[in-house]
Formats: structure tokens, C-alpha cells, sequence
């Protein structure tokens, strides 16, 4: 029995000595790191006024990603073009995904806009970092089948163009 007890301690004793040894041999390494975006996304209307101009001379207000025209339409058959563009100044590519019109009052105004909401956006060239452009093209007319002077004469229009970053496995998609 009193070799078993020596037994004991003798084992207990090794246990102890490999735990500290273990310790003694183990280290924790520790990683620390900051990671920083530097990329910038800014694709906003053109105010280059040879860019961003109506057929009937009026101007178009411009502020980064709004802008604002009045045009006047006078006799039935009346149409003005408007041609806004956009552009992207930012380092990352972008792409139109989707645009969309919102039109208000009863006045016999049409409006036609290039790119449509109802086009297919899928295939749709990408505006490149720094240096791509494009145009939205707005068309309003009066139209010509009234008869009579309307009574309301203020027909109101939001367009949304909604641009995204381009990936590359957008291309072709």
C-alpha cells in the first residue's frame, strides 16, 4: 500500500511538472489591423450647360442629384427637349439599375423620357469611374388634340434614376 501512495505522488508530481512545462512552451499571438475603404461613389447631374440644356432655351437648376426645369409650352403641338446629364466622378463604376417618372396634375401635357421605366436596364452600358457620362432625355409635350384651353396648366413631373455600383459580373448578365 505505501507503494502505491509513492506511486501517487510520483505521478501527480508529473502531471505537475508537464503542465508547467507546457506552459513554459506556449505563446499567443495576437493580430491587430485596421482595414480602410478608399474607394468614393459620387455620380451626379452634369452642369455643363452644352450638357444639360432645353430646346427652348430655358435652364435647368442643377444640385448634385436634382434637377429642377420649368419649361412653357404655348400653343397645342408645343414640344421641348430636355437633356440632363449625368456623370460619375467618383473611383467606382456605376450603372443606371432602374429609373422611374412620377407624374402630377391634369393638364393635357405628355411627357416622354429616354431611358424609359418600362426598358429593359439589364444590358446597359456602364458609366466608368471618374470619367463616364450619359443623358437622360425629357419630352414634353402639349398635346395637340385639345380642342379647347384646358383649365389646368401645370403638369408636374419627378424622375428617379437610381444608379448602383458595376461589377464585373454584371457584364454581359
Amino acid at each position: 500500500m505505501k507503494d502505491k501512495g509513492i506511486l501517487i505522488v510520483m505521478l501527480c508530481t508529473v502531471v505537475i511538472v508537464m503542465a508547467v512545462a507546457f506552459a513554459a512552451f506556449t505563446t499567443n499571438l495576437t493580430i491587430n489591423g485596421t482595414t480602410t475603404i478608399g474607394s468614393t461613389w459620387k455620380v451626379e447631374f452634369d452642369q455643363d450647360t452644352a450638357v444639360s440644356k432645353c430646346s427652348d432655351g430655358s435652364g435647368i437648376a442643377i444640385s448634385g442629384t436634382t434637377a429642377t426645369l420649368a419649361v412653357s409650352l404655348e400653343t397645342p403641338g408645343d414640344q421641348v427637349t430636355c437633356t440632363i446629364g449625368v456623370k460619375n466622378t467618383g473611383t467606382l463604376d456605376a450603372v443606371l439599375k432602374s429609373i422611374t417618372a412620377v407624374e402630377t396634375g391634369e393638364a393635357p401635357i405628355t411627357f416622354t423620357l429616354t431611358p424609359s421605366p418600362d426598358d429593359d436596364l439589364t444590358n446597359r452600358a456602364k458609366l466608368a469611374a471618374s470619367t463616364g457620362r450619359e443623358t437622360i432625355t425629357l419630352v414634353a409635350t402639349y398635346d395637340d388634340t385639345t380642342g379647347e384651353q384646358p383649365d389646368e396648366l401645370t403638369k408636374n413631373i419627378v424622375v428617379t434614376a437610381n444608379y448602383q455600383q458595376f461589377f464585373n459580373a454584371q457584364a454581359g448578365a
